[in-house]
């Protein structure tokens, strides 16, 4: 691995609301005030956010200069399919011509976007593609708009990386592109060497992947292109800070990612409600950087030969030994 180093979503430093506090928990700010609180924290120098809020084409200059003014990197454009009510019943499946056209667009705009600001990736979740009921969707036809959508929009601007982001559920019941599975094989099948897979690391525990696995297969077809670190109880997308409940299996998940070949961005995309922001991120960055610590110690060939005989408690005793 050759990181970048660590990056946010800006959503990290704002009002994080939920359906409860529907107002959020928080104040909170304006571009330039978050980003001010993001280059205050240790070891941030990368910044994810959203087209075509908070970022478009009409402040995209402005940003620009408020990145560079604070010593910022744009990380990652995401497309944000997922909060316009007009794609309640789907966005890049939709059977409605004219909303998903409008989400194509938007998917089109985004990846000039990441490449004006020299992120070189555009972050997609169709978080509205799915479906909640037996029989709502005709599932033949939906697979079929998904895979004309993603060519489309790969082919749009070749420059620029199309990152698959995966989740089981949420806001639908069922999500279209609800595995890594799901994601690589749709990267494969528009033909297209520019569409790959994000990797949320929360989103993973939510599937009961093991994201040390997810990293190893994705790697192996060059296809790991975002990398969204946080943690949960996997029955819920909990946005919590990294390594705070599965400590094991996120090391894991460094060991092998250390090995890949990936080098983007590592990307916190916690939520914390009640914590503070700034801390929350101090608090990942500190526990990815002991486990990145703790993985450079491995004797690959000393841990390999236990993992021949599949002894597990033997490979646990060892790797706790460097803990």
């Amino acid at each position: 691995m050759k990181s970048k180093g660590f990056s946010t979503g800006i959503w990290v430093f704002g009002a994080t609301p939920d359906r409860f506090c529907v107002t959020g928990y928080k104040s909170g700010g304006n571009i330039e005030e978050s980003l001010d609180r993001i280059a205050a924290v240790p070891n941030l120098t990368g910044v994810m956010m959203h087209y075509p809020q908070p970022l478009n084409e009409n402040n995209v200059d402005f940003v620009k200069k408020a990145l560079q003014d604070r010593g910022l990197k744009l990380a990652c454009c995401d497309v944000d399919l997922f909060s316009d009510p007009i794609f309640a019943r789907g966005s890049l499946m939709s059977e409605n011509s004219e909303l998903r056209k409008k989400a194509i667009d938007y998917s089109k705009k985004a990846m000039d976007i990441a490449e004006y600001l020299e992120a070189g990736v555009m972050n997609l979740w169709p978080g509205q593609d799915g479906f909640d009921y037996p029989f709502q969707i005709n599932y033949v036809a939906q697979w079929n708009l998904m895979v004309e959508a993603l060519i489309e929009i790969a082919q749009h601007n070749p420059r620029v990386r199309l990152s698959l982001e995966y989740k089981l559920r949420e806001p639908r019941t069922h999500s279209t592109i609800y595995s890594s599975g799901t994601a690589l094989y749709l990267s494969h099948a528009t033909g297209c060497s520019n569409v790959g897979v994000t990797v949320d690391l929360g989103h993973s525990f939510n599937c009961k992947e093991s994201p040390a696995n997810v990293v190893a297969l994705l790697d192996k077809f060059e296809k790991l292109f975002v990398l969204h670190l946080n943690d949960n109880y996997r029955d819920w997308d909990d946005d919590m800070a990294v390594g705070s409940v599965h400590f094991w299996e996120t090391l894991e998940f460094i060991y092998y990612l250390n090995l890949s070949s990936y080098e983007g961005w590592l990307g916190l995309d916690i939520f914390p409600y009640r914590e503070d922001s700034a801390e929350a991120c101090r608090f990942s960055i500190e526990n990815i950087q002991y486990m990145l610590e703790v993985v450079k110690k491995i004797d690959l060939k000393a841990l390999h030969q236990i993992q021949k005989e599949a002894n597990s408690l033997e490979a646990m005793r060892y790797i706790g030994s460097l803990l």
